[in-house]
């Protein structure tokens, strides 16, 4: 179906036209055409369950258009991952930056005005993104919808982001049910449920431009699902080596998806040295380039970063949630501009940014899973995984290959997955922990008022329409108890609304389990319990929403000593909190205290993650949830009239913020200067702004890692009325107010 006649029929004007004959789209796929004569371009509801690479995007696309360009409309892209949201705001802008339309993207962590945010066409967002603005009340966003771009919505099967998805979605068609709604979704095996939950034509097929031959590796050779076989002649000394050198020679790239970090760093390293036979001389120069990026600057650099900087050199990179992000999109952008040929990864790669390769390698297909050990992965994983394979443009194919030593394990593999259909998805807001998180913000947001308006706004969801619970509105009065009894609500006549400390805990999008913590422990310093920064960064990592270390089997006795150490030091105990006496959760929210009590007391990256067993990536990861969850703490020692704890907890989340001892909480304050040169500053005698302000240029440029243009800037900041005013003592609370 030509692309230039159907959109001349639904009038969209010529430049949209040309756009897209720049980008070599002529025609459409069969996935597309099915959607077009089912009306997606008429404003009909849409999902589309199709494969990789099949087009979907472009239809949600087109539809944003019309009703940009000849309605006036404004279009909420939702995408789950931030980085398919910067990914999918880029490509936009680039794409239609001739058309003037306005794009934004806005993301979890993001801050970004909502005068800024209500003036953009195509918004690209999170969910949790925007489930924030609704509660934030954000009504320019709903009123004026047109179009409602899900991007992955068979994430409503993920535990963590699925209840927020799910809500989000319940909630745009309750508040503006004549926005159109475009879902976009891999294959999954109850579609049609999830089509007529959304009231939207299904449009299901199996169809790839570029084809999937899936298949097992066995003796040299790979077996293929109704293709032909092809044998590997490779002289190396590992399977994956001799199927990754045979893609190479052939201009092929691969992703290679093992079962966890430590993994993919093995498989790395064993693969980069038959690698790096086949590169160009020009391309180990460029490579060496982009090391000494990943790497960065040699007193920061961990084991890690050094370990990912040799190996990039070789053609080869691993990729996990351990890393840093700008490594992860160096690495990305490397193996996008076929750079880097391999990448080993977790199959996290393969739920985040559009990377494909001509061949992807599913080398495990078991992973061990806390309570049931060595656990097969899903069909679905495996399906997301292969769908990676074959490059639009650059391939005639794709190859999804499985590893087996056996004929039988070979057999075992064909049937477990390379034949069946992925899993039904299911709705994860049955639980209690997400109900109570969604009921409280639709209260404080003004969505509902009762028992019955949360049930009557529960039934709209994928939730009830596969109707999981059976006494929905008994739970429902479980919940809104809860919500009573632990001060979060009020009753005034027949209606409930949100008490003060309700209201926070919505604004501040922490789970309400988390907001009792907090409020329970700072009553506790606040009636003259002794603390100190141990004792607040036990209570941070005690709320449901700090990330976890898992303790080990060596790790026991270690953690016992510090708990020990610091026992007089701890206000969150048992009593307080009984799911502690869960002897598997005290290790680990004591484990994740140590890790965090290293962090500010300056010990290097490299330490924290060889003693913890942990990436750069994942201090970071730490550190911003400690730093969200001291914001609340600080919100709500402000909302008790906790004047006293104002004060600890600024200093506190500076030294969170930069990894610092208290002796460095000023110097922090200048632009440009972190950790490792506040450290260096102090260690030389500049303890304060003033004895940095009456330093000739000249010698503060001598100094290590500072040099003239820093050194100019530090003088130039101190010149300030800003820090000018802050008194040498290092009272930062007007400094930090925004904090």
């Amino acid at each position: 179906m030509s692309l230039s006649q159907i959109l001349k029929s639904h009038q969209f004007p010529e430049p949209v036209i040309e756009i897209f004959t720049q980008h070599n789209i002529t025609e459409f796929y069969p996935p597309q055409t099915q959607a077009i004569n089912a009306g997606v371009l008429d404003g009909k509801n849409i999902l589309l369950s199709v494969p990789t690479a099949a087009g979907k995007t472009l239809i949600a696309e087109l539809c944003m258009l019309k009703n940009i360009l000849q309605n006036n409309g404004r279009c909420l892209y939702i995408a789950p991952l931030k980085a398919l949201v910067n990914e999918k705001c880029d490509d936009f802008t680039k794409k239609y930056s001739a058309l003037n339309i306005a794009i934004s993207s806005a993301s979890s962590d993001a801050a970004t005005s909502d005068t800024i945010l209500s003036r953009q066409q195509i918004l690209v967002a999170t969910a949790e993104k925007v489930d924030a603005l609704l509660r934030a009340r954000a009504k320019w966003l709903i009123d004026s919808l047109s179009v409602v771009v899900i991007d992955e919505i068979h994430f409503l099967n993920d535990a963590s982001r699925g209840p927020t998805l799910e809500i989000l979605i319940a909630r745009i068609r309750q508040l503006n049910p004549k926005a159109q709604i475009i879902a976009l979704s891999a294959t999954v095996s109850n579609a049609k449920s999830m089509a007529d939950w959304l009231n939207a034509q299904l449009i299901l097929s199996s169809w790839r431009p570029i084809p999937l031959r899936e298949g097992v590796y066995l003796g040299e050779e790979i077996h293929f699902h109704n293709f032909p076989n092809r044998e590997i002649k490779e002289d190396a000394s590992h399977d994956i080596s001799k199927l990754t050198s045979d893609t190479i020679k052939s201009k092929g790239q691969v992703l290679v998806f093992v079962n966890s970090r430590k993994s993919s760093q093995a498989a790395s390293r064993e693969l980069c040295g038959s690698v790096a036979k086949l590169l160009t001389t020009d391309e180990k120069k460029e490579l060496a380039q982009i090391a000494d990026e990943i790497v960065g600057s040699a007193s920061a650099a961990t084991k890690t970063c050094r370990q990912l900087g040799d190996i990039v050199k070789h053609g080869t990179a691993f990729h996990h949630a351990g890393l840093k992000p700008e490594q992860r999109k160096l690495i990305e952008q490397s193996f996008k501009n076929n750079l880097i040929k391999v990448i080993c990864s977790t199959p996290t790669l393969a739920a985040g940014v559009n990377l494909p390769a001509r061949q992807v390698i599913l080398r495990d297909v078991k992973r061990f899973e806390s309570g049931l050990g060595s656990s097969f992965i899903p069909v679905s994983e495996y399906k997301q995984c292969a769908g990676r394979a074959g490059r639009p443009q650059f391939d005639d194919y794709g190859e999804a290959v499985l590893l087996a030593k056996t004929l039988g394990e070979s057999k075992s593999l064909f049937d477990r997955y390379i034949k069946a259909n992925p899993e039904p998805i299911y709705s994860k807001l049955g639980n209690q922990a997400a109900l109570r998180f969604h009921i409280l913000a639709s209260i404080a947001g003004g969505y509902v008022h009762d028992m019955n308006d949360t049930f009557e706004f529960l039934s709209h969801t994928f939730l009830s329409h596969q109707r999981l619970i059976p006494n929905l509105l008994d739970t429902i009065g479980d919940v809104f108890e809860f919500l009573t009894k632990e001060g979060f609500i009020e009753k005034t006549g027949f209606r409930f609304h949100a008490t003060a400390f309700g209201q926070c805990t919505s604004r501040l999008y922490i789970d309400p389990a988390s907001s009792i913590v907090l409020r329970d422990g700072l009553k506790k310093i606040e009636h003259g319990k002794s603390f100190s920064s141990i004792g607040i960064l036990h209570m941070l990592a005690c709320c449901p929403d700090s990330p976890l270390l898992k303790p080990g089997k060596s790790d026991t006795s270690e953690i016992e000593f510090f708990m020990n150490n610091y026992q007089d030091e701890l206000f969150m105990t048992t009593k307080e909190l009984p799911a502690l006496e869960n002897f598997i959760l005290y290790l680990s929210v004591a484990k994740t205290t140590m890790m965090m009590a290293q962090w500010i007391e300056e010990e290097q990256e490299e330490t924290i993650c060889d003693q913890f067993n942990i990436g750069p990536g994942d201090i970071y990861r730490h550190t911003e949830s400690n730093l969200w969850l001291l914001h609340a703490a600080l919100t709500f020692s402000e909302l008790f009239n906790f004047a006293n704890l104002t004060w600890p907890l600024v200093h506190l989340k500076n030294r969170v913020k930069y990894g610092i001892k208290e002796e460095l909480t000023q110097l922090t304050q200048i632009k440009g200067v972190g950790r490792i040169r506040a450290r260096i500053l102090f260690d030389k005698g500049f303890k304060n702004f003033k004895d940095l302000k009456i330093t000739p240029l000249d010698d503060l440029a001598q100094i290590d890692k500072i040099g003239k243009t820093l050194a100019k800037e530090i003088l130039q900041q101190l010149s300030k009325p800003t820090l000018e005013n802050i008194n040498a003592d290092g009272n930062l609370s007007r400094l930090l107010k925004n904090y």
